[in-house]
Formats: structure tokens, C-alpha cells, sequence
């Protein structure tokens, strides 16, 4: 599953200083308890640009829908002992079946057994690379590649691999139509000594995996660094534009699309104000892809103690864009925007952003908030929603959200959260949808 739409990449991404002996990534704190804030019904702005909920259903599913069937499948890439697998939890009008969970194993995949892999989660990338019509599977650091079908990509079916320049490659390549063309492109950062450089291979690609073209844009992150990369459209000029975050040597960054240079990136990189993680959005449904950043002040790796005030989320809309807001939330030192998440829960047409916070990232301690989107002030129209959550026996699990999508096909989006060996469907609020184990075979109550 991979966010070059709304909703970008939420969690931190391998770095050359962690180990390479990985483990399985269990990676969220979730439901036991909740706790909710008094709020009141959610009520659309007069004259909102918002669509009404009745009008939501009809938006089309959003990727990744790899066997075709008008519902979006949830997709995870685990990370174990060097040793890679993908779980594909098919949607369904009842949102993810695990009954017909697949486990797709490195073998399967066809990934090669020296590559780096490392302790945090991914989102594999769903694309068409090939632009048959059905949606392709982007795996590892590798960049191997999963031809899809009819009934989306098999174990048994065509794979490819594309071929990354040099190496010092640790994530796996994001999807985007970064030169405006048409054709989706995927967009990968290396690092090797002192040759850094966002990659971007021009599609459409070959069964083989081979792009039509290679470009390259000097990185401007310190070395060692590998910033996660997250896809959208900031300035609304239908090009995706390419941010790079979670740096500890650099504040995020933003690439323009559509520019007039052999990556389609512009030459130079935008500046954002210091943060740890980048989503887009449409917050306050203009139709206009916003930024959120959160800044949650809490040490990457809990080595320094928190300093005595709240997190921070920062916006910038569309149709402002020189113009940044800033909004603090939780308690002091409570971590609030250590990771962020955007999609539509109450299906009105505007983003709303999960917000989690973590008074010790490595330790565990993750609640979620989620901040309404509204058509005439964006994220803090009221009401808030903050949900406290845990796992029984869970203390030491590293907290995260890992996705949100709508897999019920409803129109409205739902929250997973994944510790413990299980998956946790929310529909953000104090209703907990599914809970089911990760690996098929096992309890299956729900």
C-alpha cells in the first residue's frame, strides 16, 4: 500500500544506523479502553464545498484495490529476521475479510535474501506500472515487482524487478506522476557515501521491470540520512510533488512536480518548517491538496527527555500557500503529532487527521486524536475526538498508526492500527469495527 495520494507515509522508514537484523514489526498500541472527549454532532460549515454524506458512496474506491473488485484490500509489508513477507487482507462491504487473508512469502516475492531490512513497518506500493489495468505490487528495498491480474498479483504469476542505479537503497520506491506526463513514475532516495540523490523512473515499465527512463536530482539531506518520501499535489497543478521527512540532520522538504528537468522534481528543494512527518490533504474541501506536519518534540529514539510543552500540527492550505497555521494538542510533554494520517471519516468530503501521541516513541504509549476537517477553517473545526488506547500486557510495544483507508466501500475512511499479532479496525471514533490476527490460521473473532 503506498500514500502518494492523501494520507502519506506514517511511519519512520530503516535508516543505515539500525541494525539489520530485523523483527517483526508490531507496531500499535490498541483498543482496550477508550476515552472520549464530549463533542458535539459533526455539522458541515453553510455553503460548505463538503459533499453530504449521502453523496460519499459515490466516490470511487481508493487504491489499493489489487484483485479488482471495487473494494480496497489492506496491504502490509513485515519485516522479520531478514526476512520479508506481505499480508493482503482483501476488502469487503464488511471491510477487511480475514478469512482470505494471503501471506505472500520473500520467496514468493521473489526478493533476494541480501537486502537491508530493518525493525519498522512498511506500505508496499500499489501502482499499474505497466498500465494493463490492473494494479501492481512494489516490494522492499529490492523494488521487486509483482505483475497484477485479473485476480490481483499471485505468488505464481509474472514478476519483474526494476533496476535501481548504484545501491544504498533502504525503502522501498514510492508511486507518482512526478513529471506530469500521464504515466506513473516511481520515486526512491539513495544514500551510498557521498553520492545521495532522489531517484525517479519514468513509466510506463516493462515486464521486466525496466522503466522507459532514469533521472536523477541531488538529495539535499545530510549523509547517512534516509528520509521517508511522501507523494501529492501541493500546488494543485495535477503533477505529484515529492516531500522527504523524518531526517534527524534536516527539516522536510518538498519537490515540485512538473518542472522542466529530466526528473520532472524541481531543481531546488522548498524548505518546511521543522516537523517530523508529512501527510496531504483536503481539509477543508476546496478540492486542493493541503500539507499537515507534526512536530511532536518527542526524541526519535526516547534518548532525551521531552521538553516541558505540547506538540504541534502545522497546516498549510491550498488556497493559502504562504501561509502556515499552527495548533498545538494533547498535554504538555504528551507527544501530540508524533505520527499523522489523513482520510475522510465522517464522509463529508473533507480529510480529517488522526493525530497520535507518544510520550516515549520506543516504549509504547500511543493515543490517537482525530481532528475534523470543515469546509470554511479546515482541521480544527470542532469536534475533536481523542481515543485512548492500549494492549493488555502490550507495555514496551512501539505505538503506530499503520494505515487508513476506506475498506468497506462506504465512503467513509476507517483507521488500522496493528500490535500484538492482530489488526484493530476503528472507524476513528470510540467504535471499534474488526480486530483480527495478523497470520491466517489462528482466533478469528472480531
Amino acid at each position: 500500500m503506498h500514500f502518494s495520494k492523501a494520507g502519506g507515509p506514517l511511519l519512520r522508514h530503516l535508516r543505515p544506523w539500525h541494525a539489520v537484523t530485523a523483527f517483526l514489526v508490531v507496531a500499535a498500541a490498541v483498543a482496550a479502553c477508550l476515552v472520549l472527549l464530549p463533542s458535539d454532532s459533526v455539522r458541515s460549515v453553510p455553503n460548505s464545498p463538503c459533499r453530504p454524506v449521502e453523496a460519499a458512496s459515490e466516490k470511487p474506491p481508493a487504491s489499493p484495490d489489487l484483485d479488482g473488485d471495487g473494494y480496497t484490500d489492506l496491504v502490509h509489508e513485515i519485516s522479520r529476521s531478514l526476512k520479508v513477507d506481505v499480508v493482503v487482507v482483501p476488502g469487503s462491504e464488511h471491510g477487511p475479510d480475514h478469512d482470505r487473508t494471503t501471506v505472500l512469502t520473500q520467496d514468493d516475492l521473489g526478493v533476494p535474501d541480501d537486502i537491508q531490512v530493518g525493525d519498522d513497518a512498511w506500505q508496499p506500493t500499489v501502482a499499474d506500472l505497466d498500465e494493463d489495468g490492473h494494479a501492481d505490487l512494489v516490494v522492499s528495498s529490492a523494488a521487486q515487482i509483482l505483475w497484477g491480474g485479473p485476480k490481483g498479483p499471485r505468488a505464481d504469476g509474472a514478476h519483474g524487478r526494476v533496476p535501481l542505479p548504484g545501491s544504498g537503497y533502504y525503502t522501498a520506491p514510492i508511486a507518482g506522476d512526478f513529471d506530469g506526463d500521464g504515466h506513473t513514475d516511481l520515486a526512491v532516495h539513495r544514500d551510498a557515501n557521498e553520492d545521495r540523490a532522489v531517484v525517479v523512473l519514468k513509466g510506463p515499465f516493462k515486464r521486466s521491470g525496466a522503466p522507459a527512463r532514469t533521472a536523477e536530482t541531488p538529495s539535499p539531506v545530510s549523509e547517512g540520512a534516509t528520509p521517508a518520501l511522501v507523494a501529492g499535489d501541493a500546488n494543485d497543478d495535477r503533477a505529484t510533488d515529492l516531500a522527504l521527512y523524518d531526517s534527524p540532520y534536516d527539516p522536510p522538504l518538498l519537490f515540485t512536480g512538473g518542472a522542466p528537468t529530466g526528473s520532472g522534481l524541481s531543481e531546488e528543494a522548498e524548505r518546511l518548517p521543522e516537523g517530523e512527518n508529512v501527510v496531504f490533504g483536503d481539509f477543508d474541501g476546496d478540492g486542493r491538496q493541503d500539507i499537515a506536519m507534526g512536530r511532536s518534540f518527542v526524541d526519535s529514539y526516547d534518548e532525551a527527555d521531552t521538553p516541558h510543552r505540547r506538540g504541534q500540527v502545522t497546516v498549510r492550505y491550498g488556497k493559502e500557500p504562504d501561509k502556515w497555521i499552527t495548533m498545538e494538542g494533547g498535554d504538555f510533554e504528551e507527544g501530540f503529532g508524533s505520527r499523522l494520517a489523513a482520510g475522510d471519516f465522517d464522509g463529508d468530503g473533507c480529510d480529517d487527521l488522526a493525530v497520535q501521541l507518544t510520550r516515549k516513541k520506543e516504549a509504547g504509549d500511543a493515543r490517537f486524536e482525530v481532528l475534523r476537517g470543515g469546509s470554511e477553517h479546515g482541521l480544527g473545526s470542532k469536534p475533536w475526538r481523542a481515543t485512548k488506547r492500549s494492549v493488555p500486557g502490550g507495555e514496551g510495544v512501539d505505538g503506530a498508526l499503520i494505515a487508513i483507508n476506506d475498506w468497506d466501500g462506504d465512503g467513509r475512511a476507517e483507521l488500522a492500527l496493528f500490535g500484538e499479532g492482530r489488526w484493530w479496525i476503528t472507524d476513528g471514533t470510540d467504535h471499534d469495527e474488526a480486530s483480527f490476527p495478523v497470520s491466517p490460521g489462528k482466533d478469528q473473532d472480531s
